[in-house]
């Protein structure tokens, strides 16, 4: 139950995701991991939660936490913490724990501060700030930290002015002729569905000297959760957009049963050839999802899930491109075999 509520306190912090990949980390890249001064941060803070809201042992969390028991007690007192086993038993209300941040952030709120003294506090952005603490202090500090910075402390740095382009929306746009009217909405148990995205396969070529991102647009069919078609390409066009729905339109043929193509309103399939491709087949049916709808829930975790096993199963370094798309095939008749039985005998 504590580790479950650590994971789901902690997911939108980047400690978190540093965490959860940790489960695939060799033995070395953990332990440098773990020697950071901002897993230790996160780590005391943890510890020192659950131990003033459930009263759990110490020793048992921080042997779960892998930190030495020196660090929790130089914690508490860095931020003059109370004791919290005496939190717990008097139930008692503290505070919020202090947010980490490291000797580089420091520095740099103190240069931005310089910057505003010897500039008379002049709103700019965070690319100048930059170039004039290199040039007259001699640091580098990055155009994202300085954005950080002016979030966190928006006192130290005024937002320089930007007009802001007024922008007429016009439904006589041409994006706007081939958008479909949304079928689908939040039902995902209609059957008949076939929900179709686009994802991006990080991988290294030439066994793992040249970093590639090939886009993957690939279709499920969301009651058997099986991959219908996909076409790979350098990017999610109308091309690799038309390829997958003829391969849907003859996989609704051979089920003998109209299909219902649930997708975005990107430009890939909000376009002339798919209008007039869906228009011209009865076996299939083209649906989009509203604008800022959460439409392709089954698709993306689908997309996710694939990915995971596909990268467990062979690996993300290949000899060239073809070589993945040999792989990536043999994935794809295993993974379709497998959920074939799963969905015949129900398990």
């Amino acid at each position: 139950m504590a580790s479950k509520e650590i994971l789901e306190k902690s997911i939108p912090s980047c400690t978190a995701t540093i965490m959860l990949n940790m489960l695939k980390m060799s033995k070395k890249d953990k332990i440098m991991i773990m020697a950071t001064k901002a897993y230790k941060h996160y780590a005391c803070c943890q510890i020192y939660y659950f131990i003033a809201k459930h009263g759990m042992g110490t020793n048992r969390l921080i042997s779960y936490f892998k930190i030495h028991k020196n660090t929790f007690s130089k914690f508490k007192l860095k931020n003059n913490l109370e004791n919290p086993i005496i939190i717990f038993k008097n139930g008692l209300y503290f505070n919020d724990l202090p947010n980490f941040n490291s000797p580089k952030y420091t520095i740099a709120k103190k240069l931005i501060i310089d910057y505003n003294l010897k500039n008379n506090s002049l709103a700019s952005g965070a690319n100048l700030i930059s170039k004039w603490i290199y040039v007259n202090k001699g640091v580098k500090v990055s155009e994202k930290m300085i954005r950080k910075i002016r979030v966190d402390h928006p006192w130290i740095l005024n937002n320089p002015s930007r007009k802001k382009r007024s922008v007429k929306k016009s439904e006589s746009k041409k994006h706007n002729i081939y958008v479909r009217e949304d079928l689908v909405e939040m039902n995902y148990s209609r059957p008949n569905i076939i929900g179709m995205d686009g994802t991006n396969f990080k991988i290294f070529l030439n066994n793992g000297k040249n970093r590639s991102k090939i886009n993957c647009l690939i279709s499920y069919d969301w009651e058997k959760r099986t991959i219908v078609s996909y076409s790979f390409d350098k990017s999610e066009n109308s091309n690799s957009a038309l390829s997958v729905f003829k391969e849907t339109n003859n996989y609704a043929i051979e089920k003998a049963n109209q299909k219902i193509i649930q997708s975005d309103r990107g430009s890939a399939f909000a376009n002339e050839l798919i209008f007039n491709y869906v228009n011209e087949n009865d076996f299939i049916v083209h649906s989009m999802s509203k604008k800022g709808f959460k439409h392709n829930a089954p698709t993306e975790s689908l997309n996710g899930w694939i990915k995971q096993k596909f990268y467990k199963t062979f690996g993300n370094k290949f000899e060239n491109k073809e070589n993945f798309y040999y792989y990536f095939k043999k994935f794809s008749n295993i993974y379709n075999n497998l959920q074939q039985i799963k969905y015949n005998f129900n398990i």
